[in-house]
C-alpha cells in the first residue's frame, strides 16, 4: 500500500470527481466522492490531501482511495442567516460559529453557485474550515454549499407532483396560488411548507436531540415473476411527520424505504414511498411515532405573537426600497423614494389601526429561523393589502426591514397554522378532478 500526499487540482462537485496533482508523478491523481472518507465530500482547489495510491481504471492512470484531507473540515446546520451573515452549528463539535457572506467560496465549474448561495436558509448544511480570531471569535471560512436543501439530501422523490396531489386530496386547503407561480411549481403552498417542515424537524433533531425522523424494520411481501409464489422481504423504512391531518383530524406520516439505487456517498439514503395515515398499514412497522415540528420552541414569551400597537414601529426605507423591483406592485416601481416613503408611512399607519381593531390582522410567519409578524400594506387602494409588511420585535420597539409579496408571506405563515384570511388571501383550492387525474401518476 501506497500512501501519498498532493493538492486538490480540480473537483466538479456535480459530476463526483476531481483529480489530485502529486510531487513525483508524471500524471495527475483521479479521486471520486466515494473514495472521501470524511463528512465534508467537497474538495477544494489546492487542499492538502492524503490517500492510498491505487492503479486507475484507464491504462496507465492512477486514482485515490481512502482520502482524508491534512486540515479537517466540519459540517453543520445554519441556525440563521440574514443580511449577509449568521450562526452555524457544526455536527461534530456541537459548537458555534459566525457566518459571512463574503467567506463563502465559487468554483467555475458552478457559474450558477453565485445565485444559489443567497438562498441559504436556516436549517440548510454546508461544508466549512473553522478559524478564531480576536474580532469575530469562531468563525466559518472557505464555507460551501451545494445548493441542496435538507429533504432534497434526505431522500429522492419520484412523482413528487402525484404524491403531493394524493396528500391535498386528504388534508384539504387551499394549496395554490391565486397568480401563478414564478417557480411554475405545482401545489407551490403544499410543496414549501413540506421542504421547510422537513428542514425544521432536522433543525431539532441536531439542536435539542428530538427524535423527529423514525427508522424501524418491516416485512415486504412481492410475488416472483418467474416462480410465481409470494417472498417475504426485511427491508428498513423511515417516516416523518408532516404536521398535516385528514379532515377527521387523523395525522398524515411521510413514509420511507432505503435507496436500493444509492451509488454515491451523496445520494439520498431513503425514497419518498407515500404519505400515510396514522392507521395505515405501513404505519404499524413503528412503535413510536415521531412528533410534528414545534415552531414555538425557542420562544420566552408566546405573547410576543400578538402585535402590541402602543410600542413605536420604525421602518427601515432603504432595506424595503432595495427590493422594490422584485416586490413592489408594477405602478410603484418607478415611484421616487420620497413618495414611497409616505406611502409606507400611511401604509403603516392603517395597518396599525386595523391591528387595533381586529388582533387576527396581525399574522405570525416564520422566517428564517424566527418568528416573526406580518402586516397589511394597502398602498394602492383602502380596502386591499398589497404587500405585507415584516415586523421584528426588538426589546420595546418594532422594526421592519423588508415586505414580501402575498404569495411568499401566505406560504411563510402556513408553517405555523392556517393564516386567517381577512386579508392574507392570495391562494386557492386546486380543482378536485385535476388532483385525482395528478394523483393517478402515482398508482400508474
Amino acid at each position: 500500500m501506497t500512501i501519498k500526499v498532493g493538492k486538490v487540482k480540480y473537483f466538479n462537485p456535480t459530476a463526483f470527481h476531481g483529480m489530485i496533482s502529486v510531487e513525483g508523478l508524471d500524471k495527475d491523481v483521479y479521486v471520486n466522492t466515494q473514495d472521501i472518507q470524511e463528512d465534508a465530500t467537497y474538495l477544494l482547489k489546492d487542499e492538502e490531501v492524503q490517500f492510498e495510491l491505487i492503479p486507475g481504471k484507464l491504462e496507465d492512470s492512477f486514482a485515490a482511495k481512502n482520502l482524508t484531507r491534512i486540515k479537517k473540515r466540519h459540517t453543520g446546520i445554519v441556525l440563521d442567516f440574514d443580511e449577509g451573515k449568521g450562526t452555524i452549528k457544526c455536527f461534530q463539535n456541537n459548537e458555534e460559529y459566525s457566518l459571512y457572506y463574503r467567506d463563502f467560496v465559487t468554483t467555475s465549474l458552478e457559474p450558477a453557485f453565485e445565485r444559489t448561495r443567497i438562498k441559504i436558509e436556516s436549517g440548510d448544511e454546508l461544508e466549512f474550515d473553522a478559524e478564531e480570531d480576536d474580532r469575530y471569535g469562531k468563525k466559518a471560512v472557505r464555507i460551501f454549499y451545494d445548493g441542496r436543501k435538507p429533504l432534497d439530501r434526505f431522500a429522492v422523490l419520484p412523482n413528487w407532483e402525484s404524491k403531493i396531489a394524493l396528500l391535498a386530496t386528504t388534508s384539504p386547503e387551499p394549496w395554490d396560488y391565486l397568480n401563478s407561480d414564478p417557480e411554475n411549481r405545482f401545489l407551490p403552498v403544499l410543496s414549501n411548507y413540506l421542504y421547510y417542515t422537513f428542514s425544521r424537524l432536522r433543525k431539532e433533531e441536531h439542536l435539542y436531540n428530538e427524535k423527529r425522523i423514525a427508522i424501524a424494520k418491516t416485512e415486504f411481501s412481492y410475488r416472483d415473476k418467474v416462480t410465481k409464489k409470494s417472498i417475504k422481504k426485511e427491508i428498513e423504512c423511515a417516516c416523518f411527520n408532516t404536521g398535516l391531518a385528514t379532515k377527521h383530524q387523523e395525522e398524515i406520516f411521510a413514509y420511507l424505504t432505503k435507496n436500493s439505487n444509492k451509488r454515491t456517498k451523496i445520494d439520498p439514503d431513503w425514497v419518498l414511498n407515500k404519505f400515510c395515515k396514522s392507521s395505515d398499514p405501513e404505519m404499524s412497522a413503528f412503535s413510536e411515532k415521531p412528533e410534528w415540528a414545534n415552531y414555538f420552541k425557542e420562544m420566552e414569551d408566546h405573547s410576543e405573537i400578538l402585535y402590541d400597537t402602543t410600542l413605536h414601529h420604525e421602518l427601515k426605507y432603504d432595506h424595503i426600497l432595495r427590493d422594490r423591483q422584485e416586490r413592489f406592485p408594477p405602478e410603484l416601481k418607478s415611484l421616487p423614494d420620497s413618495v414611497l416613503k409616505d406611502l409606507l408611512d400611511q401604509g403603516l399607519d392603517k395597518a396599525r389601526k386595523r391591528v387595533r381593531r381586529n388582533y387576527k390582522a396581525a399574522v405570525p410567519h416564520y422566517y428564517n429561523g424566527k418568528i416573526q409578524l406580518l402586516l397589511p400594506l394597502s398602498l394602492l387602494s383602502q380596502d386591499k393589502a398589497d404587500l405585507a409588511l415584516a415586523v421584528e420585535k426588538e426589546g420595546k420597539r418594532y422594526i421592519s426591514r423588508t415586505v414580501l409579496k402575498l404569495e411568499w408571506a401566505y406560504s411563510n405563515a402556513r408553517l405555523l397554522a392556517k393564516p386567517d384570511r381577512e386579508w392574507l388571501d392570495p391562494v386557492k383550492e386546486t380543482d378536485k378532478s385535476t388532483l385525482e387525474d395528478k394523483a393517478k401518476m402515482t398508482e400508474e
